[in-house]
């Protein structure tokens, strides 16, 4: 297979893990902190649905992924290659891990332990900061990036991963008024992380502003700012236009939410990508 396709195959399917992962652990937090008076029908499902996502791009990830690693030139190489990358390689042994806590943690939720589900699940997206490169960076700087890494992902799923669970509890709720004005300062506060975090990355990863128009790297980083620019304004108009309404509104705020979604998903495919191409600084260093 062309390596240009491989690269692109991971880096999908990497996103698309990413964005499986957050739906289940963002629907197990928003029934924890926003949703306490029982379970809000729809969402049990909806949380095995993301877990599904993920167990699926994730098995897609980890066989392309061991296949790069070997250089494997047909299939039977890469299943061969399977078991060294599990023995020798931090990711074979996190992603697998990664996955076993989340299919745990889904089935923690559908026993009624909304809390216990969700604290599980969080630590398997904070581990996914030892498979970009804060992980992969030695030292002081390394440690740093590692760290903004961890409080990047964590952002993230807060934000991104709870909107499929939120789109359905403002469709859901007699009254949803009262959860999207608890919800809203949370979405800002996550945002705030995200734009704090996101600038500390760019200043140890690209450093050099013309590293945004002369690399693979750069081009996605433009990209994704977009996206991510384009998921700030929409945020805004619900928090602003669209809130203050409800539930007149109710119908608005849903369609402006799934655009959140959609947004949110290509974000997260940028980001796939993204890790598949070493940075300028690291480059450069």
């Amino acid at each position: 297979m062309d390596g240009t396709i491989q690269l692109a195959l991971r880096g999908v399917s990497r996103g698309l893990h990413l964005a499986g992962y957050f739906t289940a652990f963002g629907t197990m937090f928003l029934q924890a902190a926003f949703l306490r008076g029982g379970a809000l029908r729809g969402m049990k499902p909806l949380a095995w649905a993301g877990c599904g996502i993920a167990l699926l791009a994730g098995c897609a990830w980890f066989v392309l992924q061991a296949a790069y690693f070997a250089s494997a030139q047909n299939f039977t190489e890469t299943i061969s290659a399977i078991p060294a990358v599990v023995q020798y390689t931090r990711f074979g042994v996190l992603l697998p891990g990664r996955m076993a806590a989340l299919v745990l943690a889904t089935l923690l939720f559908q026993a009624n332990k909304p809390r216990c589900a969700a604290l599980l699940a969080f630590f398997g997206v904070a581990a996914e900061a030892w498979l970009g490169h804060g992980g992969a960076m030695p030292g002081r700087v390394g440690g740093v990036l590692l760290v903004t890494s961890i409080l990047h992902l964590a952002a993230a799923a807060l934000w991104l991963g709870t909107l499929p669970a939120l789109f359905l509890a403002v469709a859901k709720l007699p009254e949803p008024g009262l959860l999207v004005r608890r919800y809203s300062p949370f979405g800002m506060s996550c945002v705030a992380v995200l734009l704090m975090t996101a600038l500390v990355q760019y200043v140890i990863l690209i450093a050099c502003p013309s590293a945004l128009f002369d690399s693979g790297y750069g081009a996605l980083v433009l990209v994704k700012t977009m996206l991510f620019v384009a998921l700030i304004a929409i945020a805004a108009y619900n928090r602003l236009s669209l809130a203050p309404v409800l539930p007149a509104s109710r119908g608005a705020l849903r369609h402006a939410i799934g655009a959140e979604i959609l947004l949110g998903l290509f974000v997260l495919i940028a980001a796939g990508l993204l890790l598949q191409f070493g940075p300028p600084a690291m480059a450069h260093g």
